[in-house]
Formats: structure tokens, sequence, C-alpha cells
């Protein structure tokens, strides 16, 4: 008996440890059933909802974009990564989402001045658009709270030199007509940032009970 409370003990305060700081799952390391399966590992799902795109001016680099799209297969990922770490489920993001359609887009520009899609005074625009002709404009562009060292460890592609930005757009494309942006007939999604110096697209091809 006292042996096995020895182990148990041992478990809890080397092995366990061990696992969440190597950002191992730790339920699946132990084969056991992770309360919020996803489907597949982190880096493919990561790989699947990200897109890059950069800008150019008469060859000159104006902005780097990596945007991640949070869609349920790659918010599953996260959610299993996350309960790796920290063995809760992130609820502020998963608050914060909602019903809304939401990109986590790091930029980074030459020239910092530029890179400020969360202000008023931006020479960006953002906007989201279908397959069918619609198009939204954000909800809202806040700067990432998270520190450097979480992101990189979610987002690889963050770096120092970069800024990452929450955008959330509406779920409604018409709301008073309950029209749903992502509706069934929606095939793929463009992210667009675009200004006088350049414009960038990030497209996702839309696959049934992905959205």
């Amino acid at each position: 008996m006292k042996k096995t409370v020895f182990l148990i003990i041992l478990l809890f305060a080397f092995i366990i440890p061990i696992f969440l700081l190597s950002g191992c799952s730790v339920f699946s390391s132990l084969g056991l059933k992770h309360p919020f399966p996803s489907n597949g590992g982190y880096s493919s799902s990561l790989r699947k909802a990200t897109r890059k795109a950069d800008i150019y001016n008469n060859l000159n680099t104006v902005m780097y974009i990596r945007a991640t799209y949070f869609n349920k297969p790659f918010m599953r990922s996260y959610e299993d990564k996350y309960y790796g770490y920290y063995m809760k489920r992130p609820k502020k993001l998963i608050k914060k989402i909602g019903k809304s359609t939401v990109f986590l887009v790091s930029v980074y520009t030459p020239r910092k001045s530029y890179n400020n899609l969360d202000s008023k005074r931006s020479i960006w625009m953002v906007y989201l658009t279908n397959n069918e002709g619609e198009s939204l404009m954000p909800l809202s562009i806040k700067l990432s709270q998270q520190k450097k060292v979480f992101l990189k460890k979610f987002f690889p592609y963050v770096t120092d030199w970069s800024r990452q930005y929450i955008i959330k757009f509406p779920k409604y494309y018409d709301k008073k007509e309950h029209k749903l942006f992502l509706n069934p007939g929606v095939k793929w999604i463009k992210l667009l940032i675009t200004g006088v110096n350049g414009k960038a697209v990030l497209k996702w091809n839309l696959n049934s009970g992905t959205n």
C-alpha cells in the first residue's frame, strides 16, 4: 500500500510536470482519453488553419503576414495542447471567440508605423469576403494580450519583432434576415488587408463541418 502511494506521489511530482513542460498532452501520453479530444496533431492542425502573404511595393517589403483561422478543427487541437500545459480549458479565448469568426494575425513591417492594424488612423483596411460575393468589416481588431513566450509555443511563426492581432468578424452577414456569413453554401473565405502600399489576400477553402 505504501509503495503504491509512493509511486502515485512520484508520478505527480516528477513525471507529469515533465509532460507539461514539454507541451505534450498528459492524457494522450499516459494512454488516457482526453476530455477535449482533437482530430490529429497540433502541428498538422495549425498548418491547415494558417496562411501567409507578403506585401511588396516597388520590390521593397512592406509587410509580412501570417494568419491562423480559429475554425472548429483547429480549436479542438488548440484546446488539447493548452490542456497539456495547464490542465484546463482556455476559457477566456473560447469566450472571446463565441459564435464569431476569429483570426490570429501576426504582422511584421520594416517600418514600425505601418504595423498598426488596430489603430483608427491605420493606413490599412481589413475585411473578410466569401465566394457568394459578401464582405464583412471586423467587429474588433485588438492586440493580443498574451506574452510572446506563450504565443511562440502555440504559433511558431511569431517573432520578437512581429505584432499579433486578434481580429473578430460578426457571425451574420445580415442579422435582420438571420443570414449567416458562413452558411452551408460558402466554399471559401478570404481575409484581405489592403492599403495604398499594397494588398494581401489570405484564402481558406472550407469543407463541411470545418467552419
